[in-house]
C-alpha cells in the first residue's frame, strides 16, 4: 500500500514569476533572474534566491543555500566589506 506520494510538475510549466523585476534587473531566456556566484544580480544590491532564478533543482534545500550565500552577501555589502567574514575564523 502506499502511504504517501510527492507530485512533481517539472517540464514546461516551470517558470518563475518575475514581472516585478522586469527592467530592473537582467533575466535569463527563461525568465529566471540571472546572479552571480554571491546571488547578487545586474542591480547593485539587489539579491535574488531559490525559484526566482529558475535553476533545474527546485529543491528547499538549494534554496535555503541560495539564503545562506545572500545573507552573508548581503552582510559583505552592507558592511563595505572586500570578502565574506565567517564566524568560525576568530582572530
Amino acid at each position: 500500500p502506499v502511504e504517501g506520494a510527492f507530485i512533481y510538475g517539472a517540464g514546461g510549466g516551470s517558470k518563475p514569476i518575475t514581472d516585478f523585476v522586469q527592467g530592473k534587473v537582467e533575466l535569463d531566456d527563461s525568465g529566471g533572474v540571472v546572479v552571480d556566484e554571491n546571488m547578487e544580480t545586474s542591480a547593485n544590491g539587489v539579491f535574488a534566491i531559490g525559484d526566482i532564478r529558475n535553476t533545474p533543482y527546485k529543491q528547499v534545500v538549494v534554496a535555503a543555500a541560495d539564503g545562506c550565500i545572500a545573507a552573508m552577501s548581503i552582510e559583505k555589502f552592507l558592511k563595505g566589506r572586500k570578502i565574506i567574514k565567517v564566524d568560525w575564523v576568530h582572530k
